[in-house]
């Protein structure tokens, strides 16, 4: 629908306003009756009213989702471990004191697990470090680059060995 002819653009615009709140357009707005947040954001510089518009919307910048996301799988790969790391002491505590040739496969089966279990581990850790790296070139300032992940240390915390 354009302007029709003989309306300036006030006159217009404010006609499509009165139309649309006749229509009840404007009835159910988020935030509807709540003051406005008007508090500046302080690291969105010349970008500020993007940052609004997408916070409102429920949306983030680009860097903050990969963000949440490398913190997601992050969290997922480490309790994953843990859990791997806990059926893992728990089996082999469980065969302590037993022998003979079924203890040693069933011990050999555990550490395989392990082993596998660390080795996935790895590659998680490497594919989180090559999104950190993207991310890092998208974030506004160096304040919000990520570290590199150490994918031993990360096993060493948990498991108190040296991986």
């Amino acid at each position: 629908m354009g302007k029709p002819q003989g309306l300036d653009w006030e006159s217009w615009i404010d006609q499509q306003i009165r139309e649309a709140h006749e229509r009840g357009e404007f009835d159910n707005l988020p935030g509807k009756g709540r003051p406005l947040d008007l508090t500046p954001n302080p690291y969105a510089k010349d970008r500020e009213l993007a940052y609004k518009i997408l916070k409102d919307a429920g949306f983030a910048p680009e860097w903050i989702e990969l963000d949440k996301a490398i913190r997601g799988r992050l969290d997922r790969a480490r309790s994953t471990l843990a859990r791997r790391w806990m059926w893992r002491s728990e089996r082999l505590s469980n065969m302590a004191l037993q022998s003979g040739r079924w203890a040693e496969a069933e011990r050999e089966r555990v550490h395989t697990s392990w082993a596998q279990a660390v080795t996935e581990f790895k590659e998680e850790i490497a594919s989180l470090n090559r999104e950190i790296a993207e991310l890092n070139l998208k974030v506004p300032s160096t304040q919000f680059q990520r570290s590199s992940l150490n994918a031993s240390a990360e096993i060493e915390r948990l498991t108190g060995e040296p991986a």
